[in-house]
């Protein structure tokens, strides 16, 4: 009973700390991997999550070498069974955070045994610690959770197949978990590690063989699918990114102070510390391996294996090779899930003390004065980038995502300011067409931008869709069809492009390629309810009132004017209509 009410209150504190800032809106990534991701709107199909980058999605073929298809199939669940409501999305985010702070209890318990409060205590502050904001509020920051409810998962099951009962069905079931942690996000490579720790630590002197060949087995699955999908196993490094042989102590440091007290604010991928900071962090780094060393020869080997093993959950993201995002909190989901095992095991066993819990309780409200503001910024796309512009004034990104924000709110001043920042950072950045599709100004100067931009980068589907949408609203349709052309043929899976071609080539009175392109923009988009009218005036106009009918069945648009247009439409069909 203890322990039922135990896990309901951690689920409880890792859920109530996000509930203010919920409904929320898609921000960042969310756009890219959700939002624009035409694939979502298609009929399911799985082959598409496996075999594909992650950020590939259906729009082009850009990828990062990224290989996540658990957290492609989650966003597909999601959007399915909301109707992509982001709602939906917050809530499966707040489950699998609830889920991953009872299985950090799980693991604990399973480690030291005893009493129930040193698991729960450090069950606790994982679930309340604010570094976690960015992959629980963050919609796309779920890979992080998943591939940590996964990892403890198969942690779970190997310490269970490691006391001798029943021992196969929980290998096999530590080696199943440990896949899908890979398929979630690349960082859970480094659990079997943890586990070798684990083991070393306890003690383990036989089994070896049968205890990891799950993982070995996982692994040859694992490679061959990555390979398919992405053509290389590794994740290819940035060609503009650079390291120095200093640089990964100083991240891992970094990492290591964040997992106990995260700076306040939002501190959204900050650039590494310098200067004196730099060599602390550095310090912080050796001396953790010190620290276990120091703890593994006065017999606390549990412990001193967990410490080790939290500096090594941060190699994949520790800059040993270029990585284009320095530094981000997203990544200390899963170390932070290991620093809760070892607090747990240096946690004195027997009754709780009240010296241990009064500083806990102190650490948990100071972990919540940071946590509850910075989940309520990554609900709020335009609040998000306001309080990155503040806290990195010099981080371009910043203000180009800020530019965007003001956009979708209707603020093309604001628009104009952040894209104005943008340029004087960086001024070689080819953003013309960007700023002069969003930004407002004289239509010629801002079809001349994308024009400018274009010529750099003529691969840009989206921004030759951009350009054709400009030339169409200054009346001019065949160059304004030769720009939607270019854009279906670089990306041929984009709704947005054949329907701007169907608009072109319907205003220069060729109606079967109008409908064909309509046609194609429906059935890539079926949510697309202009494409569907464009092929009713298609009908129309081609003198079979009765087939614009019935292509009409249905059909609502939300936009006012749009739909006005359409009534005039069915009205004369329904005259000529015999």
């Amino acid at each position: 009973m203890r322990t039922a009410l135990l896990v309901l209150l951690l689920g409880a504190l890792a859920v109530l700390p996000y509930l203010p800032g919920l409904p929320g809106e898609f921000v960042y990534d969310d756009h890219r991997l959700i939002v624009d991701n035409e694939g979502l709107r298609r009929p399911f199909d799985a082959r598409r999550a496996f075999l594909r980058d992650y950020y590939a999605a259906d729009v082009d073929r850009m990828g990062l070498g990224y290989y996540r298809p658990v957290a492609l199939l989650s966003n597909e669940v999601d959007w399915r069974r909301s109707a992509g409501s982001p709602l939906a999305f917050h809530l499966t985010n707040l489950g699998l955070h609830a889920a991953c702070t009872v299985l950090v209890y799980t693991v604990a318990r399973l480690l030291v045994g005893g009493s129930l409060w040193p698991a729960g205590l450090a069950a606790a502050l994982f679930a309340l610690n604010p570094a976690h904001a960015e992959s629980v509020a963050f919609i796309s920051g779920r890979v992080d959770p998943l591939a940590t409810l996964f990892g403890l998962a198969a942690l779970a099951a190997h310490l269970r197949g490691r006391r001798g009962v029943h021992a196969w069905p929980w290998r096999a079931a530590a080696g199943a978990a440990w896949l899908l942690a890979l398929l979630s996000k690349e960082m859970a490579v480094t659990v079997p590690l943890v586990a070798l720790l684990i083991d070393l630590g306890r003690g383990e002197r036989r089994g070896w063989i049968a205890s990891y060949a799950p993982y070995a087995a996982a692994t040859a699955l694992y490679l061959p699918l990555r390979l398919a999908a992405l053509g290389t196993l590794a994740t290819p490094a940035p060609e503009w990114v650079q390291t120095a042989w200093w640089r990964p102590p100083v991240v891992v440091g970094s990492y290591l102070a964040w997992t106990v007290w995260p700076p306040p604010g939002l501190h959204l991928e900050p650039e590494p510390v310098t200067g004196a900071l730099a060599w602390g962090a550095a310090a912080l780094a050796l001396s953790s391996g010190l620290l276990a060393l120091f703890l593994w020869r006065r017999g606390a080997r549990v412990p001193a294996a967990l410490l080790l093993a939290l500096p090594l959950t941060l190699l994949p993201v520790a800059q040993l090779r270029p990585l284009e995002t320095a530094l981000s909190e997203r990544f200390l989901y899963l170390p932070t899930a290991v620093a809760a095992l070892a607090a747990a095991a240096v946690l004195p066993a027997g009754k709780a003390r009240v010296g241990i819990v009064a500083a806990a309780a102190l650490l948990g409200a100071g972990y919540l004065a940071v946590l509850v503001p910075r989940a309520r910024l990554w609900r709020d796309e335009a609040a998000l980038w306001t309080a990155h512009t503040r806290a990195e004034p010099r981080a371009v990104k910043g203000w180009l995502n800020l530019g965007r924000a003001r956009v979708a709110d209707g603020d093309p001043a604001g628009a104009q300011q952040a894209y104005a920042q943008a340029r004087a950072l960086a001024p070689d950045l080819p953003i013309e067409g960007e700023m002069a599709v969003f930004g407002g100004g004289p239509l010629d100067q801002r079809i001349a931008g994308v024009r400018a931009t274009l010529s750099r980068t003529p691969e840009d589907g989206s921004l030759w869709a951009n350009l054709g949408f400009l030339l169409l609203e200054a009346k001019e349709a065949p160059e304004a069809r030769d720009a939607f052309r270019r854009s279906v043929a670089v990306t041929p899976a984009r709704a947005r492009g054949w329907l701007g071609l169907a608009l072109a080539e319907l205003q220069l009175g060729a109606l079967g390629e109008a409908d064909a392109a309509a046609a194609r923009a429906a059935a890539l988009d079926p949510t697309l309810g202009l494409a569907q009218a464009l092929r009713v005036e298609c009908a129309l106009r081609a003198g079979q009132p009765c087939e614009a009918l019935r292509r009409a069945e249905g059909l609502t648009l939300a936009d006012p004017d749009e739909s006005a247009a359409l009534e005039r439409l069915l009205a004369v069909a329904r005259k000529e209509c015999p």
